[in-house]
């Protein structure tokens, strides 16, 4: 059993899209998933909810934003029956949050390739680190590219990526690839084999990366635990 957190205090970051696509990926492939939807934007939970009103089914199951004080509970019961949990957390620091992190096995930090951005994940960095120092024991955590760009990488990424390189942050080989088929996901209610290539563009190459962000991922979960 995985307990899979996703959180950067910075909205637009990516965490729901990655919170999606990991977990139909997960689904797709055999594993019993669970999502928390813990943002307070619910966008998951009612992503869900639209794709019950169009009779789709979903692969996994959803919990909406549960209360603080059952966040811990929540996770335990979900743990005996499921095999992996994401949360996709809300971007301030909170009980939630704490709580969340203290039951995670890792937490995936995703960041946009800017100063801001990055400057923000460096943020949620040290909240894991102040988890990790307050329950004594050390919280594995792996930054992630979001919206990369498949095809060029800019001076300002350059920058960043080395700066990350030489804080000794580790990061996932592998990024979130900036696609339409993922934004495309919440504006048809769809997973991406679901999606239509005659109204969205790149499903393949989507999946492709959905497959290997995946991937690389549970490799990351196999190192630390």
């Amino acid at each position: 059993m995985a307990v899979i957190s996703i959180a950067n205090p910075k909205g637009g970051a990516g965490k729901t899209t990655l919170a999606l696509v990991l977990a139909d990926e997960f689904a797709r492939n055999g594993a019993s998933v669970a999502v928390i939807d813990a943002d307070p934007n619910a966008v998951i939970a009612k992503w869900a909810h639209r794709r019950d009103g169009e009779g789709k089914n979903t692969r996994f199951q959803i919990i909406p934003r549960p209360d603080e004080a059952k966040m811990i509970s929540t996770i335990d019961q979900l743990s005996e029956t499921t095999d992996i949990i994401i949360i996709d957390l809300e971007g301030t620091a909170s009980r939630m949050t704490s709580r969340a992190l203290l039951r995670s096995h890792l937490v995936l930090i995703p960041f946009n390739q800017s100063p801001i951005d990055a400057e923000l994940a460096a943020n949620a960095v040290a909240l894991v680190a102040e988890e990790s120092e307050a329950v004594q024991r050390d919280i594995p955590f792996r930054l992630i590219r979001s919206r990369d760009n498949a095809a060029i990488a800019t001076k300002s990424s350059q920058r960043i990526l080395s700066a990350i390189k030489e804080a000794d942050m580790p990061m996932l080989n592998v990024g979130l690839v900036e696609r339409a088929a993922y934004r495309d996901m919440f504006d048809f209610n769809a997973t991406l084999d679901e999606l239509d290539s005659s109204t969205t563009s790149g499903i393949e190459k989507a999946m492709d990366n959905a497959k290997a962000v995946a991937s690389a991922v549970l490799d990351a979960f196999k190192e630390v635990n």
